[in-house]
């Protein structure tokens, strides 16, 4: 018969063996991560071992511990994905919260969301799903999007998005976008993203910059992109504000 300390030794290699995530705490063996976790009792399990031997309790736990983790696997509708364009710190830090990413350009990066109607659910690395299948459908479902870029001013060459949406940074690498740049601008402007619902973006003219600047610091969504103007030459983008 093993002593609590040795089972719990034993017993949490083992799971280790079976789980991608194994913590031991002080009165539990915690299998999981965030929200998708089960927290197994030490004291009771032991117990537990003692009257139906080592293999019994490790084969129902581990049954038990998926079961449990199953019931909670996310589940993405290809239907509702969109790419999310974000800060490349966004998400990252003490706790690196493992969003499924790539870059996009400069300092900016493409994340990817199920739409939930309230609320985004974004897509982690650590998700059982078709990730090549995730960006290609997203950029699909944006695509079947559509958004008018309108004058500011009629003095100035400088375009916003006619409707609001949580996709409007995010429609700035639309095809049907890209196209209406090409046509109302030319392939050498300006543009910021400051939130996720804001576009604004300028035919390629250095005193823009000031003015993008200053529209920049008015937006008052709080889901914030960038604080920086970019240049798109060539399809080349780079930062051009301080």
């Amino acid at each position: 018969m093993l002593r609590i300390e040795e089972f719990t030794e034993k017993i949490t290699r083992d799971f280790k063996m079976e789980f991608p995530e194994v913590e031991l705490e002080e009165k539990y063996i915690r299998i999981g991560a965030e929200v998708t976790h089960v927290e197994l009792p030490i004291s009771s399990i032991y117990k537990e071992y003692q009257v139906a031997g080592y293999d019994n309790i490790k084969e129902l736990y581990i049954k038990i511990a998926n079961e449990v983790l199953n019931q909670y696997k996310f589940k993405v509708d290809y239907n509702n994905v969109f790419p999310l364009l974000k800060s490349r710190d966004f998400g990252k830090g003490e706790k690196d919260l493992g969003f499924c990413r790539e870059q996009a350009f400069a300092n900016i990066d493409t994340l990817y969301v199920t739409d939930e109607g309230e609320i985004f659910r974004f897509v982690l690395e650590s998700d059982d799903v078709d990730f090549d299948k995730i960006k290609k459908r997203a950029w699909e479902n944006l695509n079947k999007l559509s958004n008018i870029l309108v004058r500011l001013d009629n003095t100035l060459n400088i375009f916003c998005l006619r409707y609001s949406t949580d996709y409007n940074a995010s429609f700035l690498l639309s095809n049907s976008l890209q196209k209406q740049i090409k046509r109302k601008i030319g392939e050498d402007y300006l543009f910021a993203i400051p939130s996720s619902t804001a576009l604004v973006v300028a035919k390629y003219q250095p005193e823009y910059i000031k003015i993008m600047e200053s529209l920049i610091m008015t937006d008052n969504d709080p889901n914030k992109v960038s604080d920086k103007v970019y240049r798109c030459k060539n399809g080349v983008f780079d930062i051009v504000s301080a």
